[in-house]
């Protein structure tokens, strides 16, 4: 596994900063994302994922909660319940208990 680079992540940050009232990249920016930082697909996922987490945790959230489609959902479930830190799902408090 190869982490981001500073160089990696500054073209991410880049569109993040650009497109803060909705940071929610379609499926071609992805792509596009992907392809500019040499990251897979899954890691642009997962980048934006943990992004939008962080300015949410940092109250820096500008956007109006998105309702995803049923599509979306299928494809995205799995990169939102990741914890960033462990690459692991997130655990529900019913599961801890």
């Amino acid at each position: 596994r190869k982490n981001a680079t500073r160089e990696t992540t500054s073209t991410l940050k880049a569109w993040l900063q650009e497109h803060k009232k909705n940071p929610y990249p379609t499926k071609g920016e992805k792509i596009m994302l992907a392809i500019i930082t040499k990251m897979t697909l899954t890691q642009v996922s997962t980048w934006f994922a943990n992004a939008r987490r962080r300015l949410k945790k940092e109250n820096k959230m500008t956007w109006s909660p998105r309702n995803k489609t049923s599509d979306e959902k299928e494809c995205d479930d799995d990169q939102d319940d990741m914890d960033e830190s462990q690459g692991e799902p997130i655990k529900t408090e019913q599961e801890f208990n």
